[in-house]
């Protein structure tokens, strides 16, 4: 399986090193990576100059130009998997999404996290009753993107997980960001509807915080650490006058594979025949419309 890779920067040398493990060859494309690209099998400076003959193309260059090297690989007619967000204008990706339906997927990497799909599975199998919301919050000091606000750096992901546990993602109810200058360095948004999602992010927030909740009808179901072994899970609801944590949560294992190497599997099975990664671009036009949708009612209630 010979793969096609434009980007290799900080997150691209990552998604070289898990096709490696996956035992693809992999061509990459880098005008100049400030990191060293070890094991690629050729490395160009363009993406023209990759080989026509390759089964696929992994996209991990700076979100603003992702469009742009989507329409350039489109003629060659092979499946692509473009890093998040899929644009930064939603009516582009809507376009994308319309046109290379069934060949461009995006890489939600938190819609392939254990927790998240133990958390959808839940919500699917009904057994603590309807779903009522999810509740998100992402919290850390500093971001490692200059060129990004916190909402597109970090709503992105909470976008994603709220999308693959409610299964669409509700119109904005109300959004409101802190600003920093003109940049955006939080942001906490209600996503209406039944069942509603809620999110908390910020780059302002001493520490780190990677909370998940989803809150049923019968009880809730929680992932509070990214690299925890299980979901928590609670039946029925606190007795009145009730003060300390509930007796008797169930932690259900959760699968702990990496997220990354898990959705490269996902599509490097889908070019050797496999059915393809679930986070396709229809849903990844909707996360993007979801963010600016967002972004938008932030800046219109300041």
């Amino acid at each position: 399986m010979r793969l096609g890779l434009v980007g290799c920067g900080y997150w691209g040398r990552n998604i070289l090193r898990d096709l490696k493990v996956l035992g693809c060859e992999v061509d990459v494309a880098d005008p100049g990576s400030a990191y060293p690209i070890v094991g690629a099998r050729t490395v160009v400076a363009g993406l023209e100059a990759l080989d026509p003959g390759l089964d696929g193309y992994v996209v991990a260059t700076p979100a603003p130009t992702h469009a742009g090297v989507i329409t350039a690989l489109a003629p060659r007619g092979k499946p692509i998997f473009c890093e998040k967000p899929l644009t930064t204008d939603a009516a582009v990706a809507r376009s994308l999404a319309e046109a290379l339906d069934g060949q461009l997927f995006v890489m939600h990497k938190w819609a392939y996290h254990g927790g998240v799909q133990a958390l959808a599975a839940v919500a699917r199998s009904g057994e603590l009753g309807p779903l009522q919301g999810v509740f998100t919050r992402r919290l850390q000091w500093g971001k490692p993107a200059a060129e990004a606000d916190a909402v597109w750096e970090l709503a992105i992901h909470d976008l994603s997980i709220h999308y693959a546990i409610l299964g669409a993602l509700p119109p904005v109810a109300a959004a409101r960001a802190v600003m920093r200058g003109d940049q955006m360095e939080g942001i906490v948004a209600t996503l209406g509807g039944s069942p509603f999602g809620h999110l908390e992010v910020s780059v302002g927030w001493p520490g780190t915080e990677r909370k998940i909740r989803a809150i049923f009808r019968d009880g809730l179901a929680m992932l509070d650490d990214p690299l925890a072994d299980h979901i928590a899970l609670v039946r029925g609801s606190a007795p009145a006058g009730e003060r300390h944590d509930p007796e008797g949560l169930e932690r259900r294992p959760i699968d702990t594979e990496w997220p990354l190497i898990k959705e490269l599997r996902v599509f490097v099975e889908h070019l050797r025949g496999g059915p393809p990664p679930p986070t396709d671009a229809r849903s990844g036009a909707a996360v993007v419309g979801a963010l600016q949708a967002l972004r938008e009612a932030a800046l219109g209630a300041r």
